[in-house]
């Protein structure tokens, strides 16, 4: 029978090839451990043993030095594309580590403009000490997140991390009008082509129908180009993530519809926000309240309001969501116990986002290594 399997690029093959013919390798720490640790950065726990995770994953313990210093939060993807690039680093023996920003005379000037050309802002590198070969862990929104290299003939692979569960990418729609229907424009699909398919779809979505609710009825196609494309548009040859027993695992990022359960989704109230864009909108919706409106201020029962908190902030209110669409910060607000007053011009608006997620929910390094054993 004609063995039907998607051939692999050369870059693919490749670097599988010596992945798998390194032994079976559980990542430094596993999501529990790392996300343990996450909450406990959140919440400035003084009891991290910072020495002893820079002596494991030095990437990672300058990201919580980094956070405990100037008081803001690291995403938990952050924390795990540290330790995937530690383990990766670790069983190719690039045993010499440099934070960029502090060294940034490191990377050979050839390197830095290879790895500038496919849209990547070096964060760490992993390296030999010889300097002959380096894995860079970088950050950017159009770049993948790593390329490993070998500096002598610059033979470059480009590697995405990915946690178990995850959103490939996760972009702001254009902003709707005051009747609240879905703009596809031609800027966005130029930027994210990938989400083509999945907002043909939703072409008569009206997002003022949908507050508090978000969109997941796609096709398996669209999602599956979401997905696909989004690596492709990274230039990113494989992905790494971890399977059910916490270990590492690669596979070529245009057959991560093989291992994972794909799914895509809209959000009307999205991770950003900016000053209301819909005033009418805003107005309709506040009605059920029966504010009273003066002028440009507007006074609200509080408790008939859902509170919002800060990530990270141990509970604390940092302001009222009038609906999951509009909230008011506490700080722009007056409050006499039982009333909030604030000014309509600062209203917060939540703009709408579109995103494909992957999930590795029943992902085994050995099925894997044997599906690919036979294109190596």
């Amino acid at each position: 029978m004609k063995d039907e399997r998607i051939p692999l690029a050369n870059e693919q093959k490749e670097i599988m090839q010596e992945f798998y013919s390194i032994a079976p390798t559980q990542v430094l720490f596993n999501k529990a451990e790392r996300d343990k640790i996450w909450e406990q950065a959140k919440r400035r726990n003084s009891d991290i043993d910072l020495q002893n995770l820079k002596k494991i994953c030095p990437a990672f313990e300058h990201q919580i030095r980094k956070s405990l210093e100037s008081g803001k939060n690291i995403q938990s993807a952050v924390f795990s594309e540290c330790v995937y690039a530690q383990t990766l680093a670790n069983m190719l023996k690039l045993d010499y580590f440099v934070i960029h920003s502090e060294d940034p005379t490191f990377l050979p000037s050839r390197v830095q403009k290879l790895i500038e050309s496919y849209s990547l802002v070096p964060r760490y590198v992993y390296s030999t000490k010889d300097k002959q070969r380096m894995l860079i862990q970088a950050g950017s929104c159009a770049g993948s997140d790593s390329a490993l290299i070998t500096v002598i003939n610059l033979v470059i692979y480009t590697i995405e991390f990915k946690e178990p569960g995850a959103r490939t990418s996760d972009p702001n729609l254009p902003k709707y009008s005051e009747d609240g229907k879905i703009k596809i424009t031609n800027e966005f699909l130029k930027k994210y082509p990938q989400f083509e398919a999945m907002l043909n779809e939703k072409r008569d979505l009206n997002f003022l129908d949908n507050i508090g609710h978000n969109i997941d009825d796609f096709s398996k196609k669209s999602i599956k180009i979401a997905v696909s494309n989004n690596y492709a548009k990274k230039y990113a040859d494989v992905i790494c993530t971890e399977d059910i027993n916490g270990y590492f695992v690669m596979m070529p990022t245009n057959q991560v519809h093989l291992w994972a359960d794909l799914e895509g989704e809209i959000r009307p109230s999205g991770r950003n926000h900016s000053k209301v864009w819909t005033p009418n909108a805003l107005r309709r919706v506040m009605s059920q309240y029966k504010p009273v409106i003066t002028g440009e201020t507007v006074k609200l029962e509080k408790d008939k309001l859902e509170v919002r908190k800060a990530r990270g902030s141990n509970g604390k209110i940092s302001g009222y969501k009038i609906t999951p669409l509009f909230f008011i910060y506490t700080k722009k607000c007056k409050d006499d116990g039982k009333y909030i007053s604030f000014n309509l011009n600062d209203v917060q608006q939540q703009i709408p986002s579109i995103a494909g997620k992957v999930f590795f929910k029943k992902l085994r390094y050995e099925e894997v290594k044997s599906y690919y054993h036979k294109l190596f």
